[in-house]
């Protein structure tokens, strides 16, 4: 592990990229707002992305890339540091992992090779050498390195803003469905030469169940599995940690500037917050506590295969650790006991010795970077990398293993791990630092509480309703495709159907009496019913942040109106691979013009999943809801970022407020002042009715 330690912070201090920002739009108004349309050159490159990820784990097929598919190129003048790139091809020509193996980022070899993949195309320093590396690359290294390096690449680039990936469950679609799917489909195409193809497209659809029945037999977990293994729920993981992947970071690339220590702390709370309100809808009791001492109660076989056929590894109930196990154990407490400390004494020690003062709020930020132990922590030599080697362990892979040795469970992948429920296990108890940082922080007090002639007097929230619906999952990637059939592509598709949780969109007012004009931040939470405010004291842990939004107040009554459709944090469902490429081309060609918008965005929320499953007589809830006096941020909200079509990672001005994250449950409660005129709970239930019963509840 220190070598590995040794290899993040040497990450830190090479990363020597820059690149000028690129606005790929044209600009008009309709009904008054602003439209951006994508230009020619922004279609060819949003073209190419979408073809070079097509049937990732084949040959290319498309004939104007095959001539760069057997050199990458060679002029050094053509990137930005050419010694980074050196270092890369000199780690080709040793050998890389090969194409066909299977690949995790939580490997000490294949990260460190992924990285230097990701400088291999960060470096180059135009489009030209950058596409045909791209292009070499696919055809050259191992499949899922290449798709790893090549998304951190279109994510973090900024030549490529606002460029748009197929989802990653459409990619890669063996990380998200069971293998008796693919093996269905295979069978049947075998049999049946027209299945998959549009002509015949009524045979296109592969019914696909949970696998949690298998899967999590013990302590009613297979319950659970339409949230555990829910695509858009995965994915939106995925994307979140390739955001802020530990490995990258630094100046340049600024993931510092967004909060990131703060950021990656309170994502994991309200997930686990969001993941208690689906058990407890269930019937489910609190989340197990997971212990180093102990065996791990709850088993896992995730019925995943990937490409190449082997099975993900599995987990059995009461697992007991390996006979040495206990020696890497002893390694992950103590590193823990290190960031426990630092809590308590109030300070951590930096690499060259200095002390930093945790007794301040912002402070998070540095004990969430510890925890996670990114590029971004001021110590990860002494501090170590507690979440990347645990999930080793839970995961029972070795971390410096070769292709030979390593066989990843579902925790080795971020697309994976929130399908096991000791992921959710192992957070609740890396939280237990959240906790005890925010312990050592006074309440709140009135006067950070109020909000002076602000009051709000009523809220109404219309009937709450969940319902499954049938939902289809482009798994044509996941398939062999025939190039020399004569056939295209594009006209191929077989769809996965499950049945997917989703809620009625509803809309709630607040009315609210002012003396005061000007802006005001709302913010709005759901948690579980509270019967007298002393419980708060524990449940503030399972508030989830709803929405947040700026309003201006005018003196006197004001009554604001909200939907789920203007929620700040949700996202839409993408489009399917296909058809999103059809539009492309149809733009690419001059027929129609592309909008560049959120509506295909990788951050954020899955709207199907804002409420929990609920009960057909009613699941009871609380919501809450605040209304603060506005906090400029540092950096104003979009103003270093185009926040029609990209997410602003790393630009330092994503937020609303300077506030902390989950306030005000971020601390402990001093109940004598905590009801201020401000804020107010409000008891709701969501009722879940079966999928023919939903359109009488509109």
């Amino acid at each position: 592990m220190r070598e590995f330690s040794y290899f993040l912070v040497l990450f830190s201090t090479i990363f020597s990229l820059t690149h000028g920002s690129y606005v790929p739009t044209s600009q008009t108004k309709v009904d008054g707002l602003p439209v951006k349309y994508a230009s020619k050159e922004f279609l060819e490159k949003q073209k190419f992305f979408f073809e070079i990820l097509r049937h990732i784990h084949q040959p290319i097929s498309f004939e104007e890339y095959l001539p760069f598919t057997g050199r990458w190129v060679g002029d050094t003048s053509k990137y930005v540091n050419y010694t980074e790139v050196n270092e890369f091809l000199q780690t080709f020509e040793q050998g890389l992992l090969k194409k066909g193996e299977i690949f995790t980022i939580y490997n000490y070899w294949y990260a460190k090779q992924t990285l230097q993949l990701y400088r291999f195309f960060e470096n180059a320093i135009d489009w030209d050498t950058y596409y045909k590396n791209v292009v070499w690359a696919r055809e050259n290294i191992n499949e899922g390195m290449f798709l790893c390096a090549l998304t951190l690449s279109v994510l973090h680039r900024k030549d490529l803003e606002g460029i748009i990936l197929p989802a990653i469950y459409e990619i890669y679609p063996h990380y998200f469905f069971n293998g008796d799917v693919f093996h269905d489909a295979s069978n049947r195409r075998s049999m049946e030469p027209e299945y998959g193809f549009y002509g015949n497209k009524r045979h296109n659809v592969a019914q696909s169940n949970y696998s949690a029945f298998f899967a999590t037999q013990f302590y009613g977990e297979g319950s659970l599995s339409y949230f555990t293994e829910d695509v858009g729920l995965n994915a939106y993981y995925y994307y979140f940690m390739m955001d802020y992947a530990p490995f990258l970071g630094g100046d340049k690339l600024g993931l510092k500037n967004d909060r990131r220590g703060e950021l990656y702390l309170f994502m994991h709370q309200q997930l686990l917050a969001r993941y208690y309100l689906e058990r407890n809808s269930n019937g489910l009791g609190p989340i197990q506590e997971l212990t180093w001492e102990s065996p791990i109660a709850t088993g896992y076989y995730p019925m995943l295969q990937y490409w190449n056929g082997v099975p993900f590894r599995s987990r059995e109930s009461n697992f007991l650790w390996r006979p040495y196990d206990p020696i890497k154990l002893t390694g992950i407490k103590a590193h823990e006991e290190r960031v426990r400390q630092a809590i308590d004494l109030g300070y951590v020690t930096t690499r060259d010795g200095q002390q930093l003062n945790l007794r301040q709020w912002e402070a998070i930020d540095i004990v969430g970077n510890l925890v996670s132990g990114n590029v971004d922590s001021v110590n990860v030599d002494y501090y170590k990398m507690i979440e990347t080697a645990a999930r080793m362990i839970l995961a029972q892979g070795d971390y410096y293993g070769s292709s030979s040795e390593v066989w990843p469970g579902v925790l080795m992948h971020y697309e994976t791990s929130m399908r096991d429920p000791v992921f959710y296990q192992f957070y609740q108890r890396l939280l237990g630092f959240y906790w005890d940082f925010k312990s050592y922080l006074p309440p709140y007090t009135v006067e950070q509480l109020k909000f002076d002639g602000v009051e709000i007097k009523s809220v109404y929230v219309e009937k709450l309703v969940t319902f499954f619906e049938p939902f289809d999952v482009d798994i044509s990637n996941g398939l062999g495709f025939n190039y020399g059939g004569g056939r295209s592509t594009w006209n191929f598709s077989v769809y996965a159907r499950k049945d997917r949780l989703n809620h009625k969109p509803f809309s709630y007012v607040l009315n609210v009496s002012s003396q005061f004009a000007g802006k005001g931040v709302v913010r709005m939470y759901m948690g579980p019913k509270m019967y007298n405010l002393g419980q708060l004291q524990y449940m503030k842990k399972l508030f989830v942040e709803m929405d947040q939004y700026v309003v201006d107040l005018v003196v006197g009554d004001n009554q604001i109106k909200r939907n789920t459709r203007d929620f700040y944090y949700d996202i839409r469902d993408k489009t399917t691979y296909s058809e999103l490429y059809m539009r492309i081309m149809k733009a690419y060609r001059g027929e129609e013009q592309f909008v560049l918008d959120m509506s295909e965005v990788h951050c954020g929320w899955p709207d199907r999943l804002l409420l929990p499953k609920g009960q057909p007589n009613g699941y009871p809830l609380s919501f809450f809801f605040i209304i603060t006096p506005y906090y400029p941020p540092a950096r104003e909200q979009f103003s270093t970022f185009d926040a029609t079509y990209t997410c602003g990672t790393g630009s330092g001005s994503k937020y609303i407020d300077a506030l902390p994250f989950g306030f005000p449950f971020d601390r402990e409660i001093n109940f004598s002042n905590f009801v201020t005129k401000n804020l107010i709970f409000t008891d709701v239930s969501v009722y879940h009715v079966n999928g023919n019963q939903q359109n009488e509840s509109h």
